[in-house]
C-alpha cells in the first residue's frame, strides 16, 4: 500500500469521527442541553384524594347554627348517623350518651349525632323531643341527602370513628353487640387501629335500616 493510500485512509477515519461527533452535538442542541435522566417509577405513586385530607361536612344544628366537622380537628370524633324512627339507632344512643359523659372532658372526645329525619320521617320537629327524651348530651346536626351521599352512608345507624387528623379510623354499620361502640371508642382514644373494621350485620331487619330504600 502506497503512502498516498495510507494517508487517504487516515483522512477518511478522521472524517468519520468528525461526522459522529457532529451528529451527537446536534442532537444535544436540539434537546436543549445534556440528555436528561429518566424519571424512575419503581415506587407506585398513589393519587391524592379528598379523603387523604380528612373527612369534612357542614350541616345545620338544632339551634340553626352550622356544625362543621373540621372545627373539631385535634380531637377524636365519633359521628353517628341515626333517625328518630330507627329502632336499631335507639339501642345504641344510650351507649353514646354514656361515652360522651365519660370522655368528653377527660379525653376530649367529641360526638356528633347526625339526624336523617329530614330525609325520611317527620323532619326537624321530631328531633328535639327525641333528644330530650333520650337525654342526648352531644350536638345534633340535621342531614340532607347530599350530606349522606357524600359520606357514603347507605344504612343507619352508621357510626364513624374519626382521628384527630380528620381521617377515618373505622366505621360500624348497624347496631352491633352491647359494648361494640365503647370498644371502638377506646381504640380511637388510645390511637389503636382496629384489626378488622366491623361489617354490616347479616340480619338487616334487627340491626340496621337501609336508608337507600326508605328515602
Amino acid at each position: 500500500m502506497s503512502g498516498r493510500q495510507q494517508l487517504l485512509r487516515v483522512l477518511a477515519f478522521v472524517a468519520s469521527l468528525a461526522l459522529i461527533a457532529g451528529a451527537f452535538f446536534n442532537l444535544e442542541s436540539l434537546m436543549g442541553g445534556k440528555p436528561k435522566t429518566l424519571l424512575r417509577l419503581d415506587t407506585p405513586q398513589a393519587a391524592s384524594s379528598p379523603a387523604d385530607e380528612g373527612l369534612e361536612f357542614s350541616a345545620p344544628g338544632l339551634d340553626g347554627r352550622s356544625i362543621d366537622l373540621s372545627s373539631y380537628r385535634g380531637h377524636p370524633v365519633i359521628v353517628d348517623f341515626w333517625a328518630t324512627w330507627c329502632g336499631p339507632c335507639r339501642k345504641q344512643i344510650p351507649e353514646l350518651v354514656a361515652l360522651y359523659k365519660k370522655y368528653n372532658r377527660s379525653r376530649g372526645l367529641v360526638i356528633i349525632g347526625v339526624s336523617c329525619d329530614l330525609i325520611q320521617g317527620d323532619g326537624a320537629k321530631a328531633v328535639a323531643p327525641f333528644v330530650e327524651e333520650f337525654q342526648i348530651n352531644y350536638p345534633i346536626a340535621l342531614a340532607d341527602e347530599r350530606l349522606v351521599d357524600s359520606m357514603g352512608v347507605e344504612a343507619i345507624p352508621t357510626t364513624l370513628f374519626v382521628g384527630p387528623d380528620g381521617k377515618l379510623v373505622s366505621r360500624i354499620v348497624g347496631a352491633g353487640h352491647a359494648g361494640e361502640i365503647t370498644d371502638s371508642a377506646k381504640q380511637l382514644l388510645d390511637g389503636v387501629k382496629p384489626p378488622v373494621s366491623p361489617s354490616k350485620p347479616d340480619d338487616i331487619n334487627g340491626h340496621v335500616v337501609d336508608i337507600s330504600v326508605v328515602r
